[in-house]
């Protein structure tokens, strides 16, 4: 009973180093306390008995580390007495593993570990006293600073049948549960603060740049084939200005257009074919105009151009409007009164 607080002493009195910590990077050594709680498979012939020992790990790259787990159990034999009639054995398991930590946020992480375990079960006579085998660990890193953690973990490891062994050892698959205390060491790299001379003064001249004025023209309301108004400016020359900086549309260049699809340049509008809507057809009326936005609405489109009428027209429509370009459009009709004299 002596030996077993030795690891967990050590460890604990880790915790109260100086504070030579910073988060973990490669060359961070964690030790830790551990406690537990064993599920012994049934082919072992022992209770399921609590555990206690301590850790020791080295990181080899900021999320991945190297460490062994050692505890010590006392859990009593199902089948008692035992050798010299104990009523218990003594069980010490070593876990060496590979440990990644998948952070989840600024505090929390989930631990996967898989490796090779070692038991090690004293005076028992008849259970096989020693054996490896592979092991695993799933488990949450709750770190309360960059030096300080908690851990929570399942583990589970698997030991093989080894009939040739003077006491034979059976096939046996052992679980677990562990809960431990952490601090990360890390020698801090010391940083020599050397004061140099102030400067001497500069003279400093301040400019204040003047944006140059916008250039003028005369607000016009564009009504897009989105339904929506926008406001240009044009100039005397003609120019048309767009923008907060009212930019010249022509330097802007090719790559600029307005929102919407409109009916320039398209064969059947430059064809001046009739259009067809509700199985009505219409047929190009006047010239080119211009319209307020919130005086009419969407009501279909036609060949990819949306189709508008007036806000208070009801179906049939007499007339339709085709959104030519930007604040620009044409009217189409069709012969109502021959519609309805059909009906």
């Amino acid at each position: 009973m002596k030996g077993r607080f030795i690891v967990a002493i050590v460890a604990a009195a880790a915790l109260f180093l100086p504070d030579v910590t910073e988060a973990q990077s490669p060359g961070t050594i964690e030790l830790g306390v551990v406690g537990g709680f064993t599920i012994y498979d049934s082919e072992v012939g022992l209770e399921n008995a609590p555990a206690i020992g301590g850790r020791a790990g080295f990181f080899v790259l900021p999320n991945l580390s190297l460490e062994i787990d050692w505890t010590y159990a006392e859990p009593d034999l199902t089948d008692p007495p035992g050798w010299q009639d104990r009523e218990f054995i003594r069980h010490e398991l070593y876990q060496m593993r590979a440990l990644y930590t998948h952070w989840l946020g600024e505090s929390a992480g989930l631990l996967l570990g898989a490796g090779v375990n070692r038991d090690h079960y004293s005076t028992p006579r008849r259970i096989g006293s020693r054996g490896w085998g592979p092991g695993g660990l799933v488990g949450l890193r709750y770190r309360f600073s960059d030096r300080f953690s908690a851990r929570f973990e399942g583990i589970g490891y698997y030991i093989s049948e080894d009939q040739d062994a003077f006491i034979p050892r059976p096939e046996t698959f052992n679980l677990g549960a562990q809960v431990g205390l952490s601090v990360m060491l890390r020698d801090r790299e010391r940083v020599r603060e050397v004061q140099l001379p102030a400067p001497p003064p500069d003279t400093v001249v301040v400019t204040e740049e003047v944006e140059p004025p916008l250039p003028e023209g005369t607000p016009t309301q564009l009504c897009l084939a989105t339904g929506e108004t926008v406001t240009v400016y044009i100039t005397a020359q003609g120019d048309t200005l767009v923008g907060p900086r009212r930019v010249n549309v022509q330097d802007l260049g090719p790559g600029v257009a307005f929102a919407g699809e409109y009916a320039e340049g398209r064969a059947w509008f430059v064809a001046d074919e009739p259009i067809t809507f509700d199985e009505l057809e219409y047929v190009q009326s006047g010239g080119e105009l211009s319209l307020d936005c919130p005086s009419i609405r969407q009501v279909g489109d036609y060949m990819g151009v949306p189709l508008f009428a007036d806000i208070d027209a009801e179906s049939p429509y007499e007339t339709l409007y085709v959104p030519v370009r930007p604040g620009v459009w044409q009217a189409y009709q069709t012969d109502l009164a021959e519609v309805r004299g059909n009906n």
